[in-house]
């Protein structure tokens, strides 16, 4: 009898879609990020309370000791008490860190907030992440510091204790600092620094400046005309039989395409029925289209 009281019950259960009581969690929950998300809440507290007061109804009373409150426990409570209440994503592991903490959060409040709030909790204090541009255990500098990268590219591991502060280069640049441009880039110099540019599609693995007259080779699909044109598109369509004869030739840049004619077509030089050299069966030509014989032969009754 328990059992079958029981079954609309798990029945409606089973129904629900469970994944809408489930915390979001992001895909980056290493504990540097969740440090910084942490931080990042105590700082929207700080915001959100900094013209707050002790209240009580005594204007003169309350800009007298706003400075009183700005520092006050009553403050730090306030700010502790809403952490992570804004968070749509990762708010279970921020809850957790803000009461495991505590302690070090009411520290720095009480020691008189003088350090910067993440440098001193999330890098010297937890020791889980390091200062911008450095990486891993014992937050050494990062590939190229203090230019990481050469501002070309992102430190493995930057400001947090993973990685190896090596570079991952932006598309066009390598190296071990990302001091070089990529195949197929071409280098710019400017105010005594550099930056890549793709060359032109007609080149074929490297130039030396923009446009198709900076191609050190050119692609296949391409011809080179000299330097006053460079690479020039090849027009395949020019050749005798590229497609068969029930296609016709689109020529595209470095290549072509071969596209079926109109069904009414047995050749064509061009999509649709009035683009055919000749007809197929049971079709006949009619000003200049290729039309349904029968079709043809109903309009020439109707007519006489």
């Amino acid at each position: 009898m328990l059992l079958l009281l029981m079954l609309p019950i798990v029945q409606l259960i089973h129904g629900l879609d469970v994944s809408k009581f489930v915390p979001k969690v992001s895909a980056d929950n290493s504990p540097c990020k969740s440090c910084k998300i942490l931080i990042q809440s105590f700082e929207k507290g700080l915001e959100r309370t900094k013209n707050g007061h002790f209240g009580g109804g005594n204007t003169a009373w309350e800009e007298k000791n706003l400075l009183t409150y700005s520092k006050s426990e009553i403050r730090f409570v306030e700010i502790h008490d809403s952490l992570c209440t804004e968070l749509s994503q990762d708010q279970d592991m921020c809850f957790h860190l803000s009461s495991e903490h505590e302690h070090h959060l009411k520290e720095w409040w009480t020691d008189g907030r003088q350090e910067d709030l993440y440098q001193w909790f999330c890098v010297d204090k937890l020791k889980v992440c390091c200062p911008p541009k450095h990486y891993g255990p014992e937050c050494l500098p990062c590939t190229g510091y203090p230019n990481v990268c050469n501002s070309h590219g992102t430190c493995k591991g930057d400001g947090t204790r993973k990685g190896n502060g090596s570079c991952k280069c932006k598309n066009g640049y390598e190296g071990t600092n990302c001091d070089h441009c990529a195949d197929n880039y071409f280098v710019i110099l400017k105010n005594n620094t550099f930056t890549c540019e793709k060359c032109h599609k007609s080149c074929k693995d490297s130039c030396k400046t923009s446009g198709p007259k900076g191609c050190n080779e050119c692609k296949d699909g391409w011809v080179y005309m000299g330097e006053g044109e460079g690479c020039v598109d090849v027009d395949e369509c020019l050749e005798q039989d590229v497609c068969t004869s029930q296609q016709f030739c689109v020529n595209n840049d470095g290549s072509y395409s071969c596209l079926s004619c109109d069904p009414s077509c047995t050749d064509c030089y061009g999509d649709g029925n009035d683009m055919c050299y000749n007809c197929a069966s049971g079709y006949i030509m009619k000003d200049r289209k290729c039309i349904d014989a029968s079709e043809s032969y109903e309009v020439e009754e109707k007519t006489e």
